[in-house]
């Protein structure tokens, strides 16, 4: 029985740590009128961002991302307001709560969201 304790301790211990990245799934843009915003998704390892964006020419523009988890600050490289606006976006995150500011203006993000359709 103690043998077998043993073997499994390790495994408990890594499940309970589990492998996602702190900002692993979907984060919905919170707009003033409740209407759909962009949406970002990161994958498990934290490498990866996809934006939706269904109000833009291209609803899927690229993007890439910078985050330090030691201070939670973020960059996101990508038109987010579309062609011709800003395309680098600095923030922070707070919990479940993502802002973002860029020379033209401030997104917010809440954890939870998804792609529709997706």
């Amino acid at each position: 029985m103690r043998s077998n304790l043993r073997c499994l301790l390790p495994m408990l211990l890594l499940a309970a740590c589990g492998s996602h990245h702190v900002l692993t799934g979907g984060w919905a843009q919170v707009t003033p009128d409740g209407k759909e915003g962009v949406l970002l998704e990161f994958d498990d390892t934290g490498t990866r961002i996809s934006v939706h964006a269904h109000h833009l020419a291209d609803p899927h523009p690229k993007a890439t991302f910078t985050f330090d988890a030691a201070t939670k600050a973020m960059t996101i490289e990508c038109a987010l307001l579309g062609d011709g606006k800003a395309t680098t976006w600095k923030g922070s995150l707070n919990g479940d709560v993502l802002d973002l500011s860029s020379a033209d203006g401030k997104l917010t993000f809440r954890r939870g969201g998804h792609a529709s359709g997706h």
